[in-house]
Formats: C-alpha cells, structure tokens, sequence
C-alpha cells in the first residue's frame, strides 16, 4: 500500500495539486501529519498503525488552505472520509479544490499495540470510491458493523444522580487546555464561544462550572455532526471519555431523524436544517 500511495501522490503532482496533506516520520520516529510541496517528497511518507490524526483538521487552516498553490490533495482513512463529508456539506471546503486519497484501514493501535477504542466501534468497512479520487489497499474481508453503543448504554444505565456524579468527575479533571477543541476537524470557528471575552461565556480558566459548561456546549455543537473520528479523546491528556459524550449525541440523532453523520457530502445535520413544514412538537400533541 505505502509504495501505491507514494506513487499515486507523485502523479497528483504531475497534475495541478499544489500541496498533499499526508502522513510521515518525525525526527524521533513519531508518525505525524507532513505537507507535501514536491514528488521527492512523497518518498519519506509512511502508512502504519499510527497514522492516528484526522488530516480533515488541516483543511479549515487559513495557513493551510489559503497560500494559492493549486489544489489541495488529502490523505484519508475510511473515517476521515466521513469528517471530509461533514466539511463539505456544511460549504467549509470545495470538492473541486481537493484530491481526496482513500486508504483502506484495518485499524489503528496505541503505543502498546491495543486497538484503539474508535477503530473498535468504526462502521466503515471500505471507503465508496464514489467520493474520492483513488482507493488503495486490499478489499477488507468483513461485512459493515453496526454500532451497538455498548459505552452509552453503560452510562445511561446509571441512575440519575450516579450519572451526574460520573460527569462532574470527568469533567472536574478538566485541564481546559482546549486540546479537544484544537484537534477536531469540525471546531473550525474563528472565535469560539469558550474563547469570547466580551461577553464572557465560559470562564477560561479551569473551574467545575466552566469545564461542565465547556464540554456540554461542545457536545450540543457536535451532535449531529461528529462522525466519531475520537481525536478528542486520544489527545485529551487526562483520558477524559470525550467520545462516549460525542456519541450520545450521536445516537440521539440516529434514532430521532435516521441520520448517520458524514454518511454524504450533501447531507447536513438536521439540527443545523429547517423546513417550513416541520411540525411543532406541542402543536402536534395538542392535534
């Protein structure tokens, strides 16, 4: 596969992409995030276990995005093509400004060869070619799994107060460092509510009532849209289940409109839609 990538990434070159987002080697061997700017370039990529990061995430960066070299080609793993789908639908990215390289994935594992916890609940079982502009791999050899939410059901099956003192522990360890918000894909405001001085929302330093009203708000402005990617909760650095919350929501908006979040690069939240036609709760109970 990694000869087949470098070699697809070459001739992205040979055309009019200007940049390839893409996976590489640190100087102390860490697998990380590199911007290809030339073929020779595609020589010192990599494709392990360890290509964790969402690259999705780069594609909302000014810095990135904005210096005028052609089109810009992507990396991505089965679920990052969902994030991918996210952007698109919500007008963040242009299909047209991008070449999308899909790499079929059997998983990623942490530093002790574990599979992580979002590749054990990942849906994804090949990237529909439909969507980008190459597959590379081997077809996967398992059907689709469907989700079970066995981590939300654990919660929910708490008692009220229990649950609540769950999340007041999670959230009172807190370290509000924004590593959360600063790796998500799908955070791209240019000033967040968390961030806002005048007027102060949320107090930014560390407190219970800030974290609390930090992470739920958060989590509101996922719903719908969070297609699991758990980036959030592999950089957290004090391993709060940041995407157990993400998929409660998640699961809310599965079962009250059908929507799978990323499923198509032309379907929006419908928390983010509105149709004159849709009826009103109350009014429909008084009917």
């Amino acid at each position: 596969m990694l000869d087949e990538l470098k070699q697809q990434v070459r001739e992205l070159f040979a055309g009019d992409v200007g940049l390839v987002i893409a996976y590489g080697r640190s100087r102390d061997e860490r697998t990380v995030p590199v911007f290809a700017r030339k073929p020779a370039d595609a020589d010192a990529l990599v494709w392990n276990d360890r290509c964790y990061y969402n690259l999705t995430r780069y594609l909302t960066d000014r810095d990135v995005m904005g210096d005028g070299e052609g089109k810009i080609g992507i990396v991505v793993k089965g679920c990052d093509l969902k994030t991918l789908n996210v952007l698109l639908a919500e007008k963040q990215v242009t299909r047209e400004n991008l070449a999308v390289v899909a790499l079929r994935c059997k998983g990623m594992k942490d530093a002790d060869g574990k599979l992580l916890a979002k590749c054990e609940t990942c849906t994804v079982a090949d990237p529909d070619p439909a969507l980008c502009d190459c597959v590379i791999g081997p077809v996967p050899q398992r059907e689709p799994r469907e989700d079970d939410f066995a981590d939300v059901d654990a919660i929910e099956a708490m008692p009220p107060a229990e649950r609540l003192a769950h999340w007041s522990r999670e959230f009172e360890r807190c370290l509000r460092c924004d590593a959360c918000r600063n790796i998500c894909p799908l955070c791209y405001c240019r000033e967040c509510l968390a961030s806002q001085h005048d007027p102060r929302w949320i107090p930014a330093s560390g407190s219970a009532t800030g974290n609390r009203l930090f992470h739920l708000v958060r989590a509101f402005h996922m719903a719908g849209r969070c297609t699991n990617c758990g980036e959030c909760e592999r950089v957290c650095p004090v391993g709060i289940p940041l995407s157990t919350l993400m998929r409660k929501g998640a699961r809310i908006v599965r079962e009250s409109f059908g929507v799978e979040p990323g499923a198509a690069p032309d379907q929006r939240s419908p928390l983010a839609s509105f149709a004159p036609n849709d009826p009103d709760p109350e009014e429909v109970a008084i009917k």
